[in-house]
């Protein structure tokens, strides 16, 4: 069945009144945000609620590598956990989340979350996450970085030689964590730093998380590692926040974090490049996004302790 999907605001306003979220003879807007990836995020206000809503509308494409049931499911958990802004609607046949619209927040910078107060916060409300009940969807990164690459091959990408070699270590990485035994945990999967949501008017309010639509159950480490390679930690800062998840340092992690964080580094590059093909034409330069990321891969294999942390796992 083909689902269509609200093309503009003004599709979407039609959409919305059928929601019946709010009484019929309260007027709204629709404005879209910008900043969404592989999704169209619009801010609605309705007069005189006193409150806004956040809507997002899937992306096309996008339901090749994104399970929505598990994405609602996961939005829902977090709302309820404190973790994630409320949850008021979800359509099952088009995918529209429509939650609460966190006024007075801004996304974080990779700056800002390498800050040790937002890192410390960031590492707590991981863990709490990763402490909840299980998902509908256990989805590893291994099986994420497998099912890219099929896309890939069916999409008839071009990659380079060099990711051979990339592929290469990856398999060695994924043969030493499924032989160590998976630590299998909620996970949310997405490390941007645009996820992570702080109060400007109020410093004192709690950060908010973001975006579960590549949510699952997965390895534990996956949720450390992606986060310090999406935002560029370095080994001190890499340490503090490992110590800020566990509230102390453990080696067998740290190995863990490390090798994983190569392994996400393969998964968001084949990403990058099934993308390439489902958004051809459009601003962001897929394509190159995903090569620099199974580049970066590469260099993290020829890291001088590589082997040793190999053997950790």
């Amino acid at each position: 069945m083909t689902v269509l999907r609200p093309a503009d605001a003004a599709e979407l306003h039609d959409v919305l009144a059928g929601y019946r979220l709010w009484e019929e003879d309260r007027a709204f807007t629709v404005t879209p945000l910008v900043g969404g990836l592989t999704n169209n995020n619009y801010r609605v206000a309705v007069e005189g609620l006193g409150r806004d809503y956040f809507v997002k509308v899937p992306g096309p494409g996008t339901d090749g590598f994104i399970d929505r049931a598990t994405a609602a499911a996961a939005s829902q958990q977090a709302a309820a956990m404190g973790v994630g802004p409320a949850v008021f609607h979800v359509d099952d046949a088009t995918g529209i989340e429509i939650s609460e619209y966190l006024d007075g927040y801004q996304p974080c910078t990779a700056w800002e979350v390498a800050l040790p107060d937002y890192c410390a916060e960031l590492m707590r409300l991981f863990r709490t996450w990763n402490s909840g009940p299980v998902l509908p969807q256990t989805k590893t990164v291994f099986d994420m970085v497998d099912e890219h690459y099929d896309q890939v091959l069916r999409d008839g990408t071009v990659m380079p030689g060099w990711v051979d070699d990339v592929l290469a270590a990856y398999r060695e990485a994924k043969a030493r964590f499924l032989a160590s035994g998976l630590d299998i945990v909620p996970c949310h999967n997405d490390p941007g730093a645009g996820n992570y949501m702080r109060c400007v008017v109020d410093p004192t309010k709690p950060m908010r998380l973001i975006d579960y639509d590549y949510a699952s159950n997965n390895e534990r480490a996956y949720e450390i590692g992606v986060f310090v390679g999406f935002n560029f930690f370095d080994a001190a800062q890499t340490r503090f926040a490992i110590e800020s998840y566990l509230g102390e340092w453990d080696a067998h992690l740290s190995a863990r974090v490390q090798v994983v964080r190569m392994v996400a580094d393969v998964k968001w590059g084949l990403w990058g490049l099934v993308n390439a093909k489902a958004w051809a034409g459009g601003d962001f330069d897929y394509y190159k996004y995903g090569l620099w990321d199974l580049r970066r891969a590469l260099i993290e294999t020829l890291a001088p302790d590589w082997e040793e942390q190999l053997g950790r796992i």
